[in-house]
């Protein structure tokens, strides 16, 4: 956590600054025209606002409040930084735990300059931190991802947040699969949730379903839970600036972050509803007392699905969610669900138990939310006899290894691991 991110030079700072200083924005075309002049490289192509433009066309009421003060707040955090001084944001390393410690009143700022494309990723282990492609993709999906973003500036207006984002990024020393068979802790509740919603779990550990470069497609087409959480909680954005890539015994977990609208559906249904007001309750300095933890899973899109159900690609998972699930001081139960089960292709019901696993090791409480997924309609009555028979870790994670060569997307796994072992060989005469 040595290196510092520093975008601006003093004469691109002085360069933004006689642009942004009292810029007349009074419609789309306008802001067009201003993003593209403060672009960092003069070669860079014009990026098309085509859905600001579905946006405040499709809800000529809403026009009113997005031009004459969402907009114009954007603007003046932008123009607030670069008049700061010269601002840096300090860097996580890969490989390496550490945390960097935000003041959320400078968050919107370092977000307007995301919109307005005027920062290169600090890195090639980066995600990419320009908001183009959603500026310009008018699919209903995508325009309610930019509404969501938007709200940050209504609800701050020229103002400031109180309190701070911490970003964290923790790691662990992996375990072979023997060593997981000498873990005694003892498997912890869990709690399923079949309608409810992994961000209304107050005081929980809330799971992140991320990309291994935060964020994942939240400023391109990506509309799954990561992204869609990220746009109702967009200071999250702000951490894609100092987060490089994880590897895989790593996670980051996010402290403070706020929600400011919500939404309805997902994926390509997905619908901005309107401005939220965050119920989590407060520290003393303001921060919101959220935390998210950020775990990606294994992408099977492109490989083998049944790769999945061998002792290495298990292995890998619950040491991915051991480095989210991290014991600490509080001990917060993880609320989580469907991990890597959606757009990645896994099996819920295998990264169920996993992340059950990687929980109780931790002594970590679960609340699961399964989202309606078959797969794991049966969780609850699961994890009461499996408790009941297996008892630790180590008992249920020998149970899974012993089950896991007959297991497909399709086999019945809970019942298969509660079922009988066979029948033991008669010795041969």
């Amino acid at each position: 956590m040595t290196d510092l991110y520093e975008p601006f030079s003093n004469v691109r700072r002085f360069e933004l600054l006689a642009r942004l200083e009292g810029a007349t924005v009074d419609s789309v075309d306008d802001l067009e025209t201003l993003r593209h002049a403060l672009r960092p490289t003069a070669s860079a192509p014009l990026v098309k606002l085509d859905a600001l433009r579905a946006i405040v066309t499709d809800d000529p009421e809403d026009a009113d409040r997005i031009m004459k003060r969402i907009v114009p707040a954007l603007l003046h955090h932008a123009w607030a930084l670069v008049a700061s001084g010269t601002p840096s944001l300090l860097q996580l390393s890969r490989g390496r735990p550490g945390r960097v410690v935000l003041p959320r009143s400078v968050l919107p700022a370092w977000l307007a300059h995301i919109l307005l494309g005027t920062l290169a990723p600090p890195s090639r282990a980066h995600p990419r931190c320009d908001a183009a492609m959603l500026w310009a993709t008018t699919q209903p999906s995508s325009l309610a991802k930019l509404r969501c973003i938007l709200d940050i500036y209504d609800a701050v207006g020229t103002g400031s947040l109180p309190g701070r984002m911490t970003v964290e990024r923790t790691g662990v020393n992996l375990r072979t699969a023997g060593q997981w068979l000498r873990e005694a802790a003892p498997l912890t509740p869990v709690t399923v949730d079949s309608r409810g919603l992994i961000e209304d779990a107050a005081g929980h550990l809330q799971v992140d379903f991320a990309n291994k470069y935060l964020g994942g497609g939240v400023l391109g087409r990506g509309c799954v839970q990561e992204e869609i959480r990220f746009s109702v909680s967009p200071e999250c954005l702000v951490a894609m600036l100092v987060a490089p890539v994880m590897e895989p015994n790593e996670a980051l977990t996010l402290h403070g972050v706020e929600r400011f609208s919500q939404t309805d559906g997902y994926a390509l249904s997905l619908a901005y509803v309107g401005r939220f007001t965050e119920p989590a309750a407060r520290l003393a300095d303001g921060t919101p007392d959220v935390s998210l933890t950020a775990i990606d899973a294994v992408d099977y899109r492109q490989r083998d699905a049944a790769g999945q159900y061998t002792p290495d690609a298990m292995l890998r998972e619950l040491e991915k969610a051991r480095a989210g699930f991290r014991r600490d001081a509080r001990l917060l139960p993880v609320a989580t669900g469907n991990w890597g089960a959606g757009a990645f292709g896994g099996d819920a019901a295998l990264k169920a138990v996993l992340q059950w696993l990687a929980a109780s090791s931790q002594g970590r409480a679960m609340r699961y939310f399964t989202f309606g997924e078959a797969r794991v309609a049966g969780l609850g009555p699961f994890v009461s006899a499996a408790r009941g028979r297996f008892g630790t870790v180590a008992a249920l994670w020998h149970r899974l290894l012993e089950v896991a060569p007959a297991l497909d997307a399709d086999a019945p796994l809970f019942r298969m691991i509660l079922a009988p072992p066979a029948p033991a060989a008669p010795p041969v005469a």
